[in-house]
């Protein structure tokens, strides 16, 4: 399978001369009260992840080097290989949360969800907004059976009956630059890059995520070792800690640390364009941290598209 690597650290330290993946030691002195277990650094995790937008929420654990961290360089592919491998090679997954709900929901992988890591980053950009009041005559968009499709259609029904369809966002994104279409659905960052190209033509006209409802929709999560999670809840809470640290610290006005990372990570790894483009729209990416227990009722929504109901046995507890 061809991934890119990012070699760090291993095998450090982490509870009481415990490693990543084995169980924390319990308190042993009888004359003192059990204390809950202090938050620990993630260390010597094996890590997957897709490139583009979920790989931002891997940022701060990239650039700390403590971690070995793998890119799904074939996508779906990659990802779903490794949610039911019989013998996983990683600690955690992140993952569409479609995918890892499916299979975990259906006990074909040990894999739960722990959290969630980005809530959506599509945009349909074009020229008027007029365009988005027709029957979809003039518009593009991609995935018809896959998240951006399923996701455009039960946010617009109305503009999907006579809109192109496209497998992919940069195919959809050549018909609009080239004027075949007035819109198209796109995903950030490409949908800042095609703004950018078009020299004042064209403007993002609608947040897909909005007009989903809510914060958006549970678009990426993080997914750890079901038999390894119990004993090591403190090291992968802290690592989502340390994710939504990152992301909420983000400053749109002085994003040079941001920057700076992405560049550090590799622009090659993330499947990124320029740094400073991912800057501009990094808050329109959504990447966003919440703890997937707390987010059961969006995570029940979105599986719904899928038909999927029965979901309580995917989530890490």
């Amino acid at each position: 399978m061809n991934r890119k690597w990012m070699t760090a650290a291993l095998a450090a330290v982490l509870l009481a001369g415990c490693t990543g993946t084995q169980p924390a030691q319990e308190n042993t002195e009888t004359n003192e009260e059990p204390t809950e277990t202090a938050a620990v650094s993630a260390e010597g995790l094996k890590i997957l992840t897709p490139q583009q937008a979920p790989a931002l929420s891997l940022l701060p654990v990239i650039v700390e080097g403590k971690n070995t961290v793998d890119y799904a360089i074939n996508g779906a592919e990659d990802l779903k290989a490794a949610f039911i491998s019989p013998n996983p090679e990683y600690d955690v997954i992140i993952a569409p949360t479609n995918l890892g709900v499916q299979l975990a929901a259906a006990g074909k992988t040990g894999y739960k969800l722990l959290g969630i890591v980005d809530w959506g980053n599509l945009y349909i950009v074009g020229n008027e907004e007029a365009d988005l009041e027709g029957d979809g005559t003039g518009i593009a968009y991609f995935g018809q059976d896959s998240v951006p499709g399923l996701v455009f259609a039960k946010a617009f029904p109305q503009l999907t009956a006579n809109a192109k369809v496209f497998n992919s966002a940069s195919e959809a994104q050549a018909d609009l630059m080239a004027g075949h279409v007035n819109a198209a659905l796109l995903a950030e960052p490409l949908a800042t890059a095609t703004v950018g190209k078009s020299e004042g033509k064209l403007k993002i006209l609608a947040n897909v995520q909005e007009a989903w409802g809510g914060e958006g929709f549970p678009m990426a999560a993080m997914f750890v070792k079901g038999d390894t999670y119990e004993a090591n809840k403190a090291m992968y809470d802290s690592m989502l800690s340390v994710m939504k640290e990152y992301a909420e610290s983000v400053n749109p006005d002085d994003p040079s640390k941001l920057i700076e990372d992405i560049n550090a990570a590799g622009l090659e790894n993330l499947g990124l364009p320029s740094a400073e483009v991912v800057a501009k729209c990094y808050n329109r990416m959504n990447v966003k941290i919440a703890k997937a227990a707390d987010a059961k009722q969006a995570v029940a929504d979105f599986m719904a598209v899928w038909n999927v109901t029965d979901i309580d046995a995917a989530f890490a507890e």
